[in-house]
């Protein structure tokens, strides 16, 4: 029996370093599949992090995609899970040079920094979201 696509394998598809520009498919059906399970936005924010952190350039920008396009489109219960700390410490990490900051390539930080800002405008209410942009630009 076809169990289908799981989180995985449309995260997989989503940020395949071989996608010739954006996948659409894999990112809708990634969104879709966050709202469909009752532990989604968790085990989608765990799956994201994991990604974004890959040293492969391409596959990092297209996870920040898919994070973004979760935010859009995946509600308040994915909201409260990438306002965590723990999934912004897992961002922030990405570009303190204490720890992946040496190594992840400008654009993964721009990219970065971007989706930061536009979340402590988009989402005023989300404290640890403000708090985690704050310490950054001290960096």
């Amino acid at each position: 029996e076809e169990v289908g696509e799981t989180l995985v394998s449309w995260l997989n598809k989503a940020t395949d370093p071989n996608n010739q520009g954006e996948n659409w498919e894999g990112i809708q059906g990634f969104c879709e599949q966050v709202n469909k399970e009752p532990e989604g936005p968790q085990t989608a924010i765990r799956l994201l992090a994991h990604k974004i952190k890959s040293p492969q350039e391409k596959e990092s920008l297209q996870a920040l995609t898919v994070l973004e396009a979760c935010m859009n489109s995946c509600g308040k219960q994915f909201h409260t899970e990438a306002g965590k700390f723990r999934f912004l410490n897992e961002l922030i990490k990405v570009l303190s040079p204490k720890y992946l900051g040496t190594w992840s390539s400008e654009k993964v930080k721009e990219k970065v920094t971007e989706v930061l800002y536009g979340w402590t405008v988009w989402l005023p209410d989300e404290v640890k979201i403000k708090e985690a942009y704050q310490m950054l630009k001290k960096q």
